[in-house]
């Protein structure tokens, strides 16, 4: 078979499934890490909760740290995102690991600040697990040491003193 010897319509057809075979396959996963990694930057800081309705499906839930601790729906993050920015000044989110599987990312971090009702310097890391489908963030699992961060690093200060 020769160049010349293929119709067009047969020629269009070969040259699109040679097109598609070079093609780079789209990585969910990665796709998954990337929008995680972003919403760290955006939300935490940029301050910037409008990206919040990008990246996250608006019946979204986030669990903890605190076992009783739960925010449903993009109101609630962003409330409990607004209320970080309230209490901590200079503060530095940086993504030290992503790790992803299927719809699944999860993430360690540390944050650097200062705390604003004390003014002291606080440092911490925290484990969170995300669960993505078509590419929103729906629901989310975050560990933190609040008992170093409060006890040790703030004296005793609690939210809501």
């Amino acid at each position: 078979m020769t160049p010349g010897s293929v119709s067009g319509p047969v020629r269009a057809i070969l040259f699109a499934i040679a097109l598609a075979g070079c093609a780079p396959a789209t990585d969910p996963v990665a796709t998954n890490k990337a929008l995680v990694a972003r919403y760290y930057e955006e939300v935490f800081n940029q301050r910037n909760l409008d990206f919040l309705a990008e990246a996250m499906h608006a019946e979204v839930v986030g669990h903890g740290p605190g076992l009783q601790d739960e925010v449903r729906g993009l109101a609630d993050v962003a409330a409990f995102s607004a209320y970080v920015y309230e209490v901590y000044d200079d503060y530095q989110l940086t993504v030290n690991q992503l790790f992803g599987s299927g719809d699944w990312v999860q993430v360690r971090a540390t944050v650097q600040a200062v705390h604003r009702p004390t003014g002291r310097p606080v440092q911490f890391f925290g484990l969170s697990v995300y669960r993505l489908e078509q590419g929103k963030i729906t629901e989310y699992w975050r560990a933190y040491d609040r008992l170093d961060l409060y006890e040790t690093q703030l004296g005793g200060w609690r939210p809501g003193d």
